[in-house]
């Protein structure tokens, strides 16, 4: 019988003991047959009691809900059990994901590149004839200012270029003013690509390379190819069919006078027809002569100038000196030249010293007509 059972019975043995009044009153020490002794009082056995219903059963302990055994229960007190404690609710925990694998990427694929068969020639995509096109003579994208093409050459008035350039471009950054003036002068012809032949001989190696690298950067929508020329290809006749550009990187050789008189034919007969030539000159070598032995430019010689020296364009309406800053500072080196003739209608000083000598450092000429 459990302990609770015992603690109820107590309890309506008490109630019994009240309604009895004396009848639980000891009787010599002992209750009357039927009571039980409980607490010095004599109370109705319960039925089915044994005779020691007093005795707290001790020796059988019950135990409770949680596993633990009670302590001894006061008669007429009611026990409560702690309610078990409530966890909190712990959020679920999603199972790990692989984070997502992005497809593979195929790398970018040049386009094809066009190949023509011979007369026409690869233009903006397309395969041309450059016979008679007066927008496509002879390459692709030169335009003829008479409007008239004959077997690949313009016919009448058709202008070339010579630009006399005083600055080392050794250490010049892409996009100062005087990175732009070189790539001003080689954008002058309209082709697509600009077909560049550059003299290189008794250059600096690494200041040849940066040079062609400026212009390959600084030429926007239009590609430039260059092609490595000797003193004797630069003497070739024909020049005007095969390039746009004759880039000339000072003047090698033991004696630029004697190296403009070989040149002089050609390179007439060059500009005569459209193309341009570009010369750059640092102060390592005599340019000047190279040029005017060549008649392509009259000047007497070059100064070399300080490296604080600043510089000014004097006309930013010329194709030479257009969107260039002024004024400016050189990177490295830089000449003014002397002797040369005085700005006319076909002559430019683009580019002059901001001091008191105004020496011209960048000179365009506009060569009209075959001499």
């Amino acid at each position: 019988m459990s302990r609770s059972f015992h603690v109820a019975a107590f309890i309506v043995l008490g109630l019994t003991t009240a309604a009895c009044g004396m009848e639980n009153a000891l009787v010599g020490g002992s209750c009357k047959p039927g009571y039980v002794e409980y607490g010095g009082s004599c109370v109705v056995a319960p039925s089915g009691t044994s005779p020691d219903f007093g005795s707290p059963d001790t020796t059988s302990p019950t135990p409770d809900r949680t596993g633990q055994t009670p302590s001894a229960l006061t008669p007429g007190r009611a026990v409560f059990e702690p309610p078990p404690p409530i966890r909190p609710n712990t959020p679920p925990v999603d199972p790990p994901v692989d984070p997502p694998v992005d497809p593979p990427v195929d790398p970018p694929v040049d386009p094809p590149i066009l190949v023509c068969a011979d007369p026409l020639v690869a233009c903006r995509g397309e395969c041309i004839s450059v016979e008679s096109d007066p927008l496509n003579c002879g390459a692709c994208g030169r335009i003829c200012p008479s409007n008239i093409c004959t077997a690949g050459e313009c016919v009448g008035a058709t202008p070339g270029d010579v630009v006399l350039i005083g600055h080392d471009m050794s250490g010049a950054l892409s996009g100062s003013s005087q990175s732009k003036v070189l790539t001003n002068a080689v954008s002058i012809p309209t082709t697509d690509p600009i077909r560049v032949l550059s003299y290189e001989a008794g250059a600096d190696a690494q200041t040849a390379a940066h040079v062609r690298a400026l212009l390959g950067g600084g030429i926007r929508n239009r590609n430039v190819v260059f092609t490595a020329a000797s003193a004797e290809a630069v003497a070739a006749d024909g020049l005007y069919a095969s390039y746009d550009v004759v880039l000339i990187h000072g003047a090698a050789g033991p004696d630029p006078t004697e190296l403009g008189q070989q040149w002089r034919s050609s390179l007439m007969t060059f500009t005569g027809k459209g193309g341009v030539v570009v010369a750059l000159d640092s102060g390592a070598s005599d340019v000047p002569a190279l040029v005017s032995s060549a008649h392509l430019l009259q000047v007497t010689g070059h100064l070399p100038l300080g490296g604080s020296t600043k510089f000014v364009v004097s006309s930013a309406s010329d194709v030479v000196g257009a969107q260039v800053l002024s004024p400016y500072a050189a990177f490295g080196a830089s000449v003014g030249f002397l002797g040369a003739p005085e700005p006319d209608p076909d002559l430019t000083w683009v580019v002059r010293t901001d001091d008191g000598a105004s020496l011209p450092t960048v000179i365009h000429r506009v060569v009209r007509f075959l001499p």
